[in-house]
């Protein structure tokens, strides 16, 4: 029997092995791209103003309807004319006075 020279633990004749690095094709491996072509990006673009169109025509159908002012502005006329204006409380007076104020100010 035959008995090779081992050494003693921890001293003599041990060399631990060297942590191996990435190899040289394993660290410049290629690499993946994305590119979007301008074409795709202009129908994204329209997709998104398209979306944006039938959101605000969405909100629009479902606003309340504004009355009609041509009848509203009529009806103050002929009142003017049949003198229901003439006497006003200093209240209301006050009231329209501010809104005047408001709208020439332009703070509305």
């Amino acid at each position: 029997m035959n008995i090779d020279k081992v050494g003693r633990v921890g001293g003599y004749g041990y060399e631990p092995k060297k942590p191996q690095g990435p190899k040289e094709s394993e660290s410049q491996a290629p690499v993946d791209t994305i590119s979007i072509s301008d074409a795709a990006k202009k129908i994204a673009s329209e997709a998104k103003l398209q979306a944006e169109v039938k959101q605000i025509a969405k909100q629009i159908v479902q606003a309340p309807p504004e009355e009609d002012r041509t009848e509203k502005l009529k009806a103050i006329k002929e009142r003017l004319k049949n003198g229901d204006y003439d006497t006003l409380s200093p209240e209301m007076l006050d009231k329209i006075s501010d809104q005047i104020a408001t709208s020439f100010l332009g703070q509305q």
